[in-house]
């Protein structure tokens, strides 16, 4: 999941935000601490239905190993106020370029759904690029936009 997220900064991140020096380490080490705390957070890997072109041991000849072409994150939380008060939240969602299109990102994101559902999820939150197509996706999906983020460099940072 960890290298994931950082093609997913690299590709898509929002101004302000990198995956930088340490990204995959730190990437690595959060995503163990959340994927421990099995009833807060949940991920998926996707294993495509068509594989992907052979790599490493395969590539030689040494015995099939099947590549993860993505993941999605959520978590589950309780709102300190206010209803519904049981939130979900996809916190991140990646499929490798060569598998858009396909149906792939859609296995991953019913399985968050499902993982919501069986939650007693009443409302799913995303926070995604304020970008038209972007929004529009999102929308398909029945989503809203409800907030804008704002943000801005500490003034002192010294990035």
């Amino acid at each position: 999941m960890a290298r994931f997220w950082v093609r997913l900064m690299d590709e898509e991140a929002p101004p302000l935000f990198r995956a930088g020096t340490e990204g995959l380490s730190r990437a690595e080490k959060a995503f163990d601490r959340m994927l421990a705390q099995r009833a807060t957070y949940r991920g998926f890997l996707l294993y495509p239905v068509s594989p992907l072109p052979a790599v490493g041991r395969e590539a030689r000849g040494e015995g099939a190993v099947r590549e993860p072409g993505g993941f999605i994150l959520g978590s589950v939380y309780e709102r300190l106020y206010g209803e519904p008060s049981r939130a979900g939240n996809i916190m991140h969602w990646y499929v490798l370029p060569e598998l858009r299109g396909r149906g792939e990102g859609g296995r991953l994101y019913h399985a968050l759904m499902d993982w919501f559902r069986a939650e007693e999820v009443e409302s799913v939150e995303v926070m995604a690029r304020a970008e038209p197509s972007r929004t529009a996706a999102w929308s398909r999906q029945g989503f809203s936009v409800v907030l804008d983020l704002l943000v801005m460099r500490a003034p002192w940072s010294s990035d």
